[in-house]
């Protein structure tokens, strides 16, 4: 046996049942398992919380996928939406124009025929006063070159005034 001992002493096999059961050792008072499945389950903790991540950025992802696919329509109704309503302000444009047109149009003829009425009652002024004096000259001058039609004048108002009675 003691040859054995020194065989064992001479090789490496003691070495390494010596370094074995240190690790051992070891290994039962660090705890190495508990502390493995530890981090084991706190890798497995962040793997979950990777997936439901990742499964609600997919969930959003849909979400979007979707009102993309969506958006040619909504496009398609709000330019509609749009061009109904450029079209309805066009036709109330024109509609205020043309009713602008008319206002304007009866305005210019009523002021037309107001100034015209007043030229008229100008211009007839004018004539009367102007017939007037005409026929004042006229009678002034048949009065003078006719002494006997003055003559006859003065016995008719004469005769007008002795109707009177006061």
């Amino acid at each position: 046996m003691t040859e054995f001992i020194n065989i064992l002493i001479q090789s490496n096999t003691l070495n390494f049942l010596i370094t074995t059961g240190l690790i051992i050792f070891l290994l039962s008072k660090l705890n190495i398992r508990e502390k493995l499945q530890s981090i084991a389950d706190e890798i497995k903790s962040y793997v979950e919380t990777a997936e439901n991540e990742k499964n609600d950025a997919q969930k959003k992802l849909d979400i979007i996928n979707g009102k993309i696919q969506k958006l040619p329509d909504v496009i398609e109704r709000i330019k509609k939406s749009t061009e109904n309503s450029v079209k309805n302000y066009e036709n109330k444009i024109h509609k205020d124009i043309e009713e602008e047109k008319k206002d304007i149009s009866h305005n210019a003829e009523r002021i037309f025929k107001l100034e015209t009425k007043n030229f008229k009652n100008k211009l007839t002024d004018l004539l009367s006063e102007k017939s007037v004096e005409a026929a004042r000259e006229n009678a002034v001058k048949q009065l003078k070159g006719n002494r006997e039609l003055h003559n006859h004048y003065i016995d008719i108002a004469i005769d007008e005034l002795d109707r009177i009675n006061l």
